[in-house]
């Protein structure tokens, strides 16, 4: 029986990459972390006594060992993002090669070309345009086919 791995269901691209290991990640030591963008000094929070000039763990290990347990699944099953759209995103990034989307922006088309994600039709061919005065309208279909 052949066993599919996460690994083998991710992009081409994606496989090749060289993950970021951060200096604190890697066993790195000191105060003072130019690499992360962070306050070296200490600075008290009011509310709750913390300090907070670091950020937090990528993959936070309790957490994500707690909500394994709590969902039935594997540690390794679990992913932690900073939102469902982060989440979503960085899976559309890693296993994804096609998708539906309108290019009608500059901002839609820089992200699919960033992403090496090739679109499945024209934005031509899935809205409709309209100019009033100064502005151009477009009206996507509820339906769309490739």
């Amino acid at each position: 029986m052949n066993t599919v791995t996460i690994t083998d269901l991710a992009r081409e691209n994606v496989r090749n990459l060289t993950p970021y290991q951060s200096a604190r990640r890697l066993g790195g030591n000191g105060d003072v972390w130019l690499n992360a963008n962070e306050y070296p000094t200490a600075v008290e929070f009011q509310l709750t006594q913390q300090t907070l000039n670091r950020y937090p763990e990528c993959q936070p290990k309790a957490v994500i060992e707690n909500y394994a347990q709590y969902a039935g699944v594997k540690p390794e099953q679990v992913l932690v993002s900073r939102g469902a759209d982060e989440g979503i995103e960085l899976l559309i990034r890693a296993f994804a090669n096609r998708v539906k989307t309108p290019s009608s922006t500059a901002r839609q088309r820089t992200a699919c070309t960033a992403s090496a994600l090739k679109p499945l039709a024209s934005s031509a061919a899935l809205c409709r345009r309209w100019k009033t005065g100064n502005w151009t309208y477009r009206a996507f279909p509820t339906s769309w086919t490739a």
